[in-house]
């Protein structure tokens, strides 16, 4: 790899992504006081608070991501192709979305007030992050299932028949489903809105996330902040060490020079039930949420009516047109710019020969919570700088602006598209690499017109995955003044102050908006998105 391509790339990395982190770091080593924080009484039952959420998120992910991954992906299922787009809809929407419209619906069915106070909370928090991520779950499994060779299970048939291809794939698959269960667990214990949201309006569930955000909002202490984060860390580097090395091994584990694609499995009676489970996984996690999000914006069981809705719309669009398209344009540039940048480092991961110490850099920004990395984007940032010109101080006018936005963005979520990139130019044969060196390409030339060319979906995917990310990205950004006009923060404030029918119209324009860029791709393209980590 080049010098020139890789040195930049890791400025950008070390600025946008590690410098927050560093500015964080260096608060606790001039104030150790911070860590009283965890004798507090209150610290062991938060962890275990945490804990209980994103164990109970990863193994509802399993439950239903497992089955709906390898019947839509290795079984004669009715509408197998379907469905499997479809099981993405839940990872798309945000998880305050489910909470915005499951806990109206609970408060609706349950009207004995002491079912209502067991089934809020924790149950329902837990069940609404595992709803939200076994999409997750899903791609993992059904991306290992279609890598088992037709050979395999061949002769697994004939030995035994279906219930000896399911065991022999279990094993196969299972590196694969354990690196998705861990990134769910990750992506569920980080996550503040939600836990937030349910919260609001029914007993109290304060996780880890929470905690963070509330020693910044109301202590304004950065190093208390710090300090009260780092069983999460802990936990996060937990799940997220082993997810990085099951993910290679799940990918691999059944590739070889004379693979052969498997056919899908016919499952005889048994295809209307498993038609049955993937239209369950999907109702729970995506259509009751769309379906009462539009029932919200037509005017609910008042006045429901199509007038209603299209006035919903209109008011939305006039009360947030402007925080639409700055949450448009900052995921937009920071995808564009995140590509280039993840096919270099992820170029650079998998030859080199050290490779592994940039992937440790790569994932430490995902590493912390996302409320941790804003206040250390705000700790860097929101100060007086040396870059004066005409009297205008460059680094306060930067932090104010949406630059500032498109660098948190870059720096949260640069670790995804690294990710698939890596995977993908580790298929990518090194000959092809060697013989444009020896025609007298140079790394710029080889990078970008030999190996780009033959990972264009897993680039494709990236931006998508990028985007997708960045436009319901809530929690690292709610801090940063220039942030609060985004889409994902007027929804979450008007959640608590709005209008019901504005909030849901407005949260189906910005889900219409994320799931925009994938379904073009695939009406037009039909090749499948790489988007996998």
């Amino acid at each position: 790899m080049s010098r020139r391509l890789l040195i930049p790339a890791l400025v950008v990395l070390i600025v946008a992504g590690l410098a927050p982190l560093a500015v964080m770091g260096m608060r606790v080593v001039f104030e150790p006081s911070a860590f009283q924080t965890l004798t507090e009484p209150g610290t062991l039952s938060l962890l275990g608070r945490t804990v209980k959420l994103g164990l109970g998120a990863a193994g509802i992910g399993v439950l239903l991501g497992v089955p709906y991954g390898w019947l839509t992906a290795r079984t004669d299922l009715p509408g197998a192709g379907v469905l499997r787009g479809m099981g993405l809809l839940p990872f798309l929407m945000p998880p305050l979305f489910l909470g915005l419209t499951w806990v109206a619906l609970i408060n609706e069915w349950l009207v004995d007030h002491e079912w209502l106070s067991i089934v809020q909370g924790a149950p329902l928090t837990i069940m609404l992050m595992g709803l939200s991520f076994f999409p997750l779950v899903a791609l993992f499994t059904a991306r290992a299932a279609e890598s088992i060779d037709a050979g395999q299970e061949e002769a697994a048939l004939l030995a035994g028949g279906k219930r000896a291809v399911l065991a022999m794939e279990l094993p196969l698959v299972l590196p694969s489903i354990a690196a998705g269960a861990c990134f769910a667990f990750v992506f569920a214990i980080h996550d503040f809105a939600l836990p937030d949201y349910v919260s609001s309006k029914g007993p109290k569930f304060n996780v880890f996330a929470d905690q963070a955000f509330a020693s910044w909002r109301i202590d304004k202490n950065a190093a208390r902040a710090v300090a009260s984060s780092t069983p999460l860390v802990a936990l996060t580097l937990i799940a997220l060490i082993p997810a990085l090395l099951l993910r290679r091994r799940g990918a691999r584990s059944t590739m070889s020079s004379n693979f052969r694609a498997p056919d899908r499995l016919r499952l005889g009676k048994w295809r209307w039930a498993g038609l049955l489970f993937c239209l369950f996984a999907f109702t729970m996690g995506a259509g009751v949420p769309l379906a009462r999000l539009v029932w919200n914006a037509g005017g609910g069981q008042v006045a429901w009516s199509f007038g209603h809705l299209q006035e919903s719309f209109t008011r939305a669009l006039t009360l947030a047109r402007e925080a639409l398209i700055n949450s448009v344009s900052y995921a937009a540039v920071a995808a564009t710019l995140a590509v280039p940048l993840a096919l270099i480092l992820g170029h650079c991961i998998a030859r080199a020969r050290r490779g592994w110490l940039l992937l440790v850099a790569v994932v430490v920004p995902i590493s912390v919570p996302a409320i941790l990395y804003g206040i250390g984007t705000i700790s860097l940032w929101n100060h007086s700088g040396v870059l004066v010109v005409s009297g205008k101080d460059l680094l306060m006018r930067f932090y104010a602006s949406g630059g500032i936005v498109v660098l948190i963005l870059i720096g949260r979520y640069l670790t995804f598209p690294t990710l698939v990139c890596e995977h993908a130019v580790s298929n990518v044969d090194p000959q092809l690499e060697e013989s444009s060196l020896l025609a007298g390409a140079g790394p710029i030339t080889r990078l970008f017109r030999v190996v780009a060319p033959a990972i264009k979906p897993s680039l494709v995917g990236s931006w998508v995955l990028m985007f997708v990310l960045t436009m319901r990205e809530l929690d690292a950004a709610v801090l940063v003044p220039a942030a609060n006009n985004t889409v994902m923060y007027r929804i979450f404030n008007m959640a608590h102050f709005g209008r019901v029918d504005s909030v849901a119209a407005l949260a189906l324009i910005s889900l219409f908006v994320v799931v925009l860029p994938g379904l073009l791709w695939s009406l037009f393209v039909g090749r499948k998105l790489e988007v996998l980590p």
